[in-house]
Order: structure tokens, then sequence, then C-alpha cells
């Protein structure tokens, strides 16, 4: 088992000297190696992290220091800290994220490593990235920071999840702006800057949770629509005067460089300023909301789209692509795209799944691509002690595809990650991988 456990390690010994002295000296005395030990005794700090660090309010950690310094052990805190950082790195990186907020309590150093971009090297290095969801919500109360983003992790002492609201500073995401995911970065595209439509792009780096400027936009817009493709971020509409140079540019997130497309007119789609789009089979698809028409950008032309498709999307609340499949959410059901018999299927097995509370019928869902697996958010509204609460509920849900075309949804988990007396609103649900 110890030789199992060490072959786990990628990093070569020359790398990581420090890792290979002590996993050599533990094999030599018989007693298993540090990695599986220091996670135990991390997670076990973690627990108790929510304490003082002072004694006299952390009896508990105190005890169990003591009892072990009894037994001629080190203490946990001593034993853990005593270890260099490409040692704790290289244990933390095995971790799920999902643990990082509550190991983040355990002390200055654990938030600090936990939050360095040389973790989630380590993490890169050793193949043990993950989809991470993030939720943006919108307050209508609180003018100072009326959208805020979080991040669902687990709840300390507890298997359920939780959003926690992500430490950086003031979003630049406002009411009128869009938002999009490549790699680890979140992309904040447009708004208002003193009511006026805004070229400004800002990015948050989804290691850190630090916002910094990205190159702007050449045409200022206020409520645009974004999607990405092959890495690249095409955003559309909320432009004065729209016509076919200026309707649509994109980013290449590689350079680091915008470019208007240069697109033969075509009236139907490009003379609004409110657009929903998508990155699907391979092509840009762009709905017109005024013209309540679909388009698809195919080698530098626009082509309609199926009249199934069409009308399909314009009655959907909510929408993702997963696995190169279209899904949307009406207030009926949730459905997907057969793009070779063109019509909309309903995905089997989600009414049928008990304990599920229904979000049919409800008109703030949002559907998201979480590593595969479809997550849904709804909005609740509940009432604590004569108090009215607004909550969120998540689902995670495992799609599986039949030979006989049709597609089962296998529920994860679901619960209760927010609740707050503020009028809080979903805005965005976005997965990135890091």
């Amino acid at each position: 088992m110890f030789l199992a456990r060490k072959a786990t390690l990628n990093y070569e010994r020359k790398s990581y000297p420090g890792l290979a002295l002590v996993c050599d000296s533990t094999a030599m005395n018989g007693e298993d190696p540090p990695v599986k030990s220091i996670l135990s005794k991390s997670m076990f700090l973690a627990r108790k992290a929510t304490l003082s660090p002072k004694r006299k309010s952390n009896r508990g950690l105190a005890r169990v220091c003591d009892s072990t310094a009894m037994n001629g052990e080190d203490p946990p805190v001593k034993s853990i800290m005593m270890l260099p950082d490409d040692m704790l790195l290289n244990c933390l990186a095995r971790i799920s994220r999902l643990c990082y907020p509550t190991l983040s309590l355990v002390s200055k150093r654990f938030r600090s490593l936990c939050t360095s971009t040389e973790l989630y090297q380590t993490r890169t290095l050793l193949g043990r990235t993950e989809s991470c969801l993030y939720v943006c919500l919108r307050s209508s109360t609180n003018s100072n920071n009326p959208r805020r983003w979080f991040t669902l992790s687990r709840r300390p002492n507890s298997l359920t999840k939780v959003l926690v609201p992500v430490s950086s500073a003031k979003s630049p995401c406002d009411s009128c702006s869009d938002a999009v995911v490549v790699g680890p970065n979140i992309y904040a595209i447009g708004g208002l800057v003193n009511n006026n439509a805004s070229t400004s792009v800002m990015v948050m780096d989804c290691h850190s949770h630090t916002w910094r400027e990205a190159p702007s936009m050449r045409v200022a817009r206020s409520l645009p629509s974004a999607c990405v493709l092959d890495g690249k971020i095409y955003v559309m509409g909320g432009c004065d005067k729209p016509n076919s140079t200026n309707w649509i540019e994109v980013f290449d997130t590689n350079t680091q460089t915008w470019e208007v497309l240069q697109i033969p007119n075509k009236k139907e789609i490009c003379q609004d300023s409110r657009y929903e789009s998508v990155g699907y089979e391979g092509n840009v698809h762009v709905r017109s909301r005024e013209k309540n028409v679909t388009c698809k950008l195919y080698k530098g032309r626009w082509r309609a789209v199926d009249l199934p498709m069409d009308m399909g999307w314009a009655r959907s609340i909510s929408f993702c692509v997963i696995a190169n499949m279209f899904y949307r959410y009406t207030v009926l059901s949730i459905d997907w795209y057969d793009p070779k018999a063109r019509l909309w299927r309903a995905l089997h097995g989600l009414k049928d799944l008990k304990g599920l509370p229904s979000f049919y019928g409800n008109a703030d869902v949002k559907l998201a691509n979480h590593g595969g697996k479809m997550v849904v958010l709804w909005e609740k509204y509940g009432h604590v002690e004569n108090h009215r609460q607004k909550a969120i509920w998540c689902a995670e849900i495992a799609l599986v595809r039949h030979q006989n075309r049709e597609i089962w949804g296998t529920l994860e988990w679901y619960g209760e990650v927010f609740i707050s007396s503020e009028p809080y609103g979903l805005v965005h649900a976005l997965a990135t991988t890091i």
C-alpha cells in the first residue's frame, strides 16, 4: 500500500527531496508515509478552525494536543507546521477544492497556500483539476455592491454544500454586463459607467479570486450577449445603431486581442440590440430577442437554423450546452434538442426523482454545465419566524444517453445552498476548471 501511495507522486524525487526523505524514513520504520496522516490532520484542524486560536477558547484542540504530547507524539499543529511548503502543496493539491474554504481557517499560512498559484499548478501537474461552480447573485437593496460572486463549497463538519462569498473586492459585473468563463477565468464584459455604455472587460482569476483589467472592446456595449467557442469570446449587440461593422466582435484569449467581424449584413439578425448566444456544434448561434429569429455563423456567413430549434429556444427560460448537446428549461420541463430528428426531446427521469423539490413553473431557474453534469439552481421563498426569506436550491444531475436516443437524468445530490432575508436573485451560473 505504501508503494501504491508513493507511486501517485508524479513529481520526480529530485523536485521533492524533502518529501522523498520523509517517505523513505517512515517506510524504513514500518510507518505509513506522511501524505495520509498529513491530510487527516489537516482536515482535523479545519474542523476545529472555527474556534479561536487562543487556548482558552480552543480547549478541544488544546486537549488533543496535550493528549498526543503525553503519549510522546508531536501535536498535530506542530507536526504539520514543520513541513515545508512544497510538501503541504503536494498534499493540499490532492484534496477536493470544496474543502479549501474550510482549510483556509486553519492558519494564515494555510490560507496563503490555498490561494496560491503554485497550488493550482501542482493540481494541474498531478491531474487533480476539477470543475468549480461560480454563481453571481443580485441584491436589490445593497447599492454599494449589488452583485456578488459565490462559489459552491462544502460546509464545515458536513457533506452538504453551500454558496460561499468570493473573497474579492467589489464585483465589476453590473446589471448591464454579461459574463462568460474561459479556462480558470471569468470575464465580465461591457455594462454601464456613469450611465454610458462601456468598453470595459474585467477578468476574475478563479485561482486567487482577484480582478484585473483585460484589453477593452473596440465598441462600447450595454446589455451585450457573449458566448465562447474554441477559446474565443464572441460579443454581440448592446451598441448604438448596430450594423455589420460594429455589432459583433471577437476576443482571442490566447493573443489577448479584439477583432471586429466583417460579416455580410442580415437585417433579420443584425438590426437589434438584445441577443442570446451560445457556442454549439462548432458554430456560434445567435437569437434576436426583438426579431425572434435565430441564425448561426457558418464559414463567415449567417445561416438559418432549423425551425424547431428556433421556436424551442425562443420558449426557453434558461439553457446550456453539455457534451455538445443543447439543453433548455421551460416552465414545464427540461428538454434537449435532437439535431438529427430536428425536434426537442424531454430529459427523462427528473419528475420521478423522489425527494427533489419541484422547480417546474419557476421562472427563476439557471442551468449550467458542471464538469459534464447538469446543475440546476432555482429560487424559493419561505418564512422563518414570520420573516420572509429567499433561498436558493441546487441539484446536480448526471446525464446518461441510452441507445434508443433518449437521455436520462440521475440525481447526484440536491439541497438548499443559500438563504438570506435580502431579496437576492440569480444572475449567472458558470463552471470553471481549476
